[in-house]
């Protein structure tokens, strides 16, 4: 009998260092193509929000896998589908919500208008809201944030951004202010050139799926425990 209690003893303290021995299974994380931000670079996935989250999942002892998203409706439609336990870098909106739970901020994103320099638009105004076409990435919660406070609102491509202004196809553009600069850049032109006015700035974090949540008991209190310590985003 003894014999029996003492191999269980050892069977049950192995069983126990197992668990404890078992790395993480791992986060999934899904990112848009939202340069300087996230992006793809040589066939790796890159951007400055990358290398702020790597260190925080590292300390969290969490596998950090990334898979990149043509847009941020994918990247929903991906968390409900449970294909990832998240997204980053985002904005906070009532949708996203019901999905998953927002982290403190890794930085703040601001929202502009850009528009050229002999323009000088009241963008508030209800003449420009019904007159005005605005140009805003698709699929974007600011072009949904566009459509549902009046604007006439063109979805495009990131990078036909600029162009679309400069050939006079739209009176702006409203974008994520570091996003329509980075393109700007990246075709060679000077921000500048274009007048800038800032229209609010938004808490920028990282959504983390309730279902992740779920099987994970006290997850986002550590996480935010360790975003509190890192450095923040321009």
């Amino acid at each position: 009998m003894n014999f029996i209690r003492f191999f269980l003893f050892v069977w049950l303290t192995g069983l126990a260092t197992i668990a404890v021995a078992n790395p993480s299974e791992g986060i999934r994380l899904g990112i848009p193509d939202f340069k300087p931000y996230t992006y793809i670079k040589n066939g790796e996935i890159a951007g400055s929000a990358v290398e702020a989250a790597k260190p925080l999942f590292k300390a969290l002892n969490e596998k950090l896998s990334l898979k990149q998203y043509k847009n941020y409706s994918l990247l929903l439609k991906a968390v409900r589908n449970n294909e990832i336990d998240g997204f980053f870098l985002a904005t906070q909106n009532a949708e996203r919500d019901k999905y998953a739970q927002f982290s403190l901020p890794l930085g703040f994103n601001n929202w502009a208008w850009f528009s050229l320099k002999q323009n000088r638009h009241k963008y508030d105004s209800s003449s420009f809201k019904n007159n005005a076409l605005i140009a805003t990435i698709s699929k974007t919660i600011t072009f949904r944030w566009l459509a549902r406070n009046g604007y006439q609102v063109h979805g495009a491509p990131t990078l036909q951004l600029p162009s679309l202004l400069l050939n006079k196809k739209v009176d702006a553009i409203f974008s994520a202010e570091s996003v329509f600069e980075q393109v700007c850049l990246d075709q060679e032109m000077n921000p500048s050139m274009f007048r800038k006015h800032i229209e609010s700035r938004r808490p920028f974090g990282i959504y983390i799926s309730k279902g992740f949540l779920a099987k994970k008991e006290g997850f986002m209190q550590r996480l935010n425990e360790h975003i509190k310590k890192v450095k923040k985003l321009p």
